[in-house]
């Protein structure tokens, strides 16, 4: 699984050098990624070396700042490509990046040794792996996530593909660029969920929707007559009538989907920087006619299909 940080920090790029390879170059990466996710805690591995052409790095640890925030455990992180040279030492073009996650577990820190222990315990056998590919092609400026599939505990799994246009990964000052001129084209995934909702979606941002106190159900079907009003005003040419009926059915599940949903955008000329621009500093969208402008070019096919946990 990429996090945020841990992707902007391969993006950064390192001034160009005279290359690195074998366990020297493992290493150069592996300080670079420890040093970028330095800012959120403290970073630690087991071991870093190459094993044939992937850089095997044993036992990462990253410990988040704070109290009971979760910190991230793996068996093994695995990374292999040309990208490899580029973010060491800048003696390659970053054009391929292949990354797996072994055994990622999230674990909380409590200060209490035996909770801590048996938080540890519990969350050894509901690890997650995560695999995914990245290619950029200079000449076309196209960056392409060719798969990702994160299969968590369960019957839970998120697979998709995207491609990303006006991506210059040439320097450090055309990346900054790319900041304002990138767009997502097209984005292809499958969630299958039956929990994943209820544990990584339910949870972080129920709490932000929800009153404090009062009608619980009340105000989760108020959320979700909001949440079935809006689509339905979703204009047709970028969502047909069938995407909008299978996703008038799985909001009918929330808060427990259980099924498969399959989501494709194709945006023309794409989504980024340049379409919100005329929203900059205006914050959230407050109508539907302030929406649909911004749809223009864009289509959303969904299908949710309902399946009972095994």
């Amino acid at each position: 699984m990429i996090r945020a940080a841990g992707l902007a920090l391969v993006l950064a790029g390192p001034a160009a050098g005279e290359g690195l390879g074998g366990d020297a170059l493992c290493q150069a990466v592996w300080t670079r990624l420890a040093d970028g996710l330095g800012a959120l805690g403290t970073v630690s591995a087991e071991a870093v070396g190459q094993e044939g052409d992937w850089c095997m790095i044993e036992a990462p640890i990253l410990d988040l700042q704070g109290s009971y925030m979760p910190d991230w455990h793996l068996d093994r992180l695995r990374l292999r490509g040309a990208a490899l040279g580029w973010i060491a030492d800048g003696s390659s073009q970053p054009e391929g990046l292949e990354i797996v996650v072994e055994g990622l577990r999230l674990i909380v820190q409590t200060g209490n040794p035996q909770m801590d222990w048996l938080f540890a315990a519990q969350v050894r056998p509901n690890s997650i792996d995560a695999e995914a590919a990245l290619a950029w092609d200079p000449a076309t400026r196209v960056l392409r996530l060719e798969g990702m599939s994160i299969d968590f505990p369960g019957e839970n799994m998120v697979e998709a593909r995207a491609t990303v246009t006006g991506v210059d990964l040439s320097s450090a000052g055309a990346l900054q660029m790319s900041a304002t001129s990138f767009a997502l084209t097209e984005v292809e995934a499958r969630i299958t969920t039956h929990g994943l909702f209820e544990w990584y979606v339910l949870m972080p941002f129920g709490p932000e929707v929800l009153p404090y106190e009062g009608d619980m159900d009340a105000a989760a079907e108020a959320i979700r007559q909001d949440m079935l009003s809006a689509v339905r005003d979703l204009p047709a040419t970028s969502v047909s009538k069938d995407s909008k009926a299978a996703l008038v059915a799985l909001i009918g599940e929330l808060p427990n989907p259980s099924g498969d949903l399959e989501l494709s955008v194709r945006a023309e000329p794409g989504i980024g920087p340049a379409r919100f621009r005329g929203h900059a500093g205006t914050g959230a969208l407050a109508t539907l006619a302030e929406t649909v402008p911004l749809l223009q070019g864009v289509t959303l096919d969904a299908v949710w299909t309902h399946s009972d946990a095994p």
